[in-house]
C-alpha cells in the first residue's frame, strides 16, 4: 500500500507550516531549538487532529547539533508522538552520526534512519543515490528517501529504479523547473519531470510499497491538498 502524506511543521518560520494540520503528515522539524519549545503543544495538536506522523524529518542543522540533543529528540518523537523513522541530509558528518546512530538505535528497531537524496554537483558527503545505496546495503538499519526535485533524471530510468526502490520507504515527490527552483508542484506544467507517470509506475510498474511525501515550497501550499487527491485516484 502507498500512503501519500504532506509535509507539515511547527512554529515561526518553519516553511512547512499551514492553517490545517493534514490528516498524515511527515513533520518537518525545521529547527532544534525552535521544535523543543514547543513540543508539547505539537504533540496536542497532532492527537486533536488524529494526524499519523508518518515519518519526521530531522532539522537541517542536525549533524551540528550535539548528539546527545539529538538522541533527545529521536526519543520524544518515539515516546510521545509515536514516529520512529527519521530524514537526514547527507551533509558533512553524516558518517559519525551514521555510526551513532546505528549503535544507540539501530539494533533496538526502535528507530530507522532515513538519508535524503541530493544531486551530484551538490556535494554533498554522500554524493547521489549511489553512495547512499552502498551504505545502506552495508547497514540494513538504514535507508533511502529519494527526493525527485534534486536527483538528476537518469535515476528515473527503468532499469535503475528497481534497485532504488528496494532501499526506499519515502519518496519527496516534487518537480523543479530551471528559473523557477525545486520543490514546484508534481504535476507543473513548467516542471522538468514527467512524475504523473512515474507515480503510476509506482504501484503498477513497480510494485513498491512505502510514503509519498508532499514536500513544496511555501508559494505552492494552495495546491498540496489537491494534489494529495489527486496522487490518490492515480494509485486507485
Amino acid at each position: 500500500m502507498i500512503d501519500v502524506c504532506i509535509s507539515y511543521g511547527f512554529g515561526e518560520g518553519n516553511r512547512f507550516q499551514q492553517e490545517t494540520i493534514p490528516d498524515k503528515i511527515q513533520l518537518a522539524i525545521w529547527k532544534y531549538d525552535v521544535f523543543m519549545e514547543l513540543k508539547d503543544d505539537a504533540v496536542k495538536a497532532l492527537n486533536e487532529h488524529g494526524t499519523d506522523v508518518k515519518v519526521v524529518h530531522l532539522p537541517l542543522d542536525t549533524l551540528r547539533q550535539s548528539l546527545d540533543d539529538i538522541d533527545r529528540l529521536i526519543d520524544f518523537c518515539i515516546c510521545r508522538i509515536g514516529c520512529r523513522r527519521f530524514v537526514v541530509h547527507p551533509n558533512k558528518n553524516i558518517t559519525p552520526f551514521i555510526d551513532h546512530f546505528i549503535e544507540r538505535w539501530g539494533y533496538s528497531d526502535l528507530a530507522q534512519l532515513l538519508i535524503e537524496t541530493f544531486g551530484w554537483r551538490t556535494h554533498k558527503a554522500l554524493r547521489g543515490p549511489l553512495e547512499i545505496l552502498e551504505v545502506c546495503i552495508a547497514n540494513p538499519e538504514l535507508a533511502m528517501v529519494i527526493d525527485t526535485s534534486h536527483i538528476e533524471e537518469l535515476w528515473f530510468d527503468h532499469r535503475i529504479m528497481p534497485t532504488l526502490l528496494k532501499y526506499t520507504p519515502v519518496i519527496h515527490l516534487s518537480n523543479r523547473a530551471k528559473g523557477h527552483g525545486s520543490h514546484m508542484p508534481f504535476n507543473s506544467a513548467d516542471g522538468e519531470l514527467k512524475l504523473v507517470g512515474f507515480v503510476r509506475d509506482l504501484k503498477h510498474r513497480y510494485n513498491w510499497n512505502g510514503d509519498i511525501v508532499l514536500e513544496y515550497m511555501p508559494e505552492h501550499k494552495d495546491k498540496l491538498m489537491k494534489n494529495k487527491k489527486y496522487i490518490e485516484r492515480l494509485l486507485a
